[in-house]
């Protein structure tokens, strides 16, 4: 009680930090101060560009700038194994791009790096999307009705009537088969029923 308690609060001056200009979202790399350039692009300016008037820099600049070609992924069709694995990153529940990608590795003759990219969609899309997994199951279906034996085929039909509705892949084994011309394998489906 002795200490007497100021009336008015105490105040500091405050301490502003003074910015000489504004932030700029449209600010374009040419177009910005020497002070915002890389320090890669620094370090390779030799004294001799140090004289060079401050336009000519910012024109040489900006042909130096490198297109962006992921910008255009959305527009064009993948066309390698890493455009294919990097669109599954953003969708790995679509079955047409894993069928895409299936297709593709066939395309290279790789049928058992498509038929492990077949098991591997299995995997990798949720158990929930039942449509988009049994797309891919009838997909390696026909991977195998074109490109394996009897024995693979069978496998393969098999793990699916596990997963999905059996009398379904029946008739989906059957259809492919029929739109094939592979009438002497009709009769192994008839066996596998039994």
């Amino acid at each position: 009680m002795g200490d007497a308690v100021p009336s008015e609060p105490l105040s500091l001056p405050p301490t502003m930090l003074q910015l000489r200009r504004g932030f700029d979202w449209g600010i374009k790399a040419a177009d910005a101060p020497e002070n915002y350039s890389d320090a890669s692009s620094a370090d390779d300016e030799s004294d001799a560009d140090a004289s060079e008037a401050p336009k000519s820099r910012r024109k040489k600049r900006k042909h130096e700038v490198q297109k962006d070609l992921t910008a255009q992924m959305h527009t064009k069709a993948p066309e390698s194994t890493a455009d294919f694995e990097r669109l599954l990153l953003g969708s790995p529940n679509s079955s047409f791009l894993w069928i895409q990608y299936m297709s593709f590795q066939l395309q290279l003759s790789e049928i058992d790096k498509a038929r492990e990219i077949g098991r591997h969609a299995i995997r990798a899309i949720n158990f929930r999307e039942e449509q988009e997994r049994l797309n891919v199951w009838i997909a390696r279906l026909n991977l195998e009705n074109s490109y394996g034996t009897d024995e693979t085929l069978e496998a393969t039909f098999r793990d699916a009537a596990k997963y999905h509705d059996a009398k379904h892949m029946h008739l989906r084994l059957a259809a492919i088969l029929e739109q094939t011309d592979k009438h002497e394998v009709d009769i192994c489906v008839l066996s596998w029923l039994i």
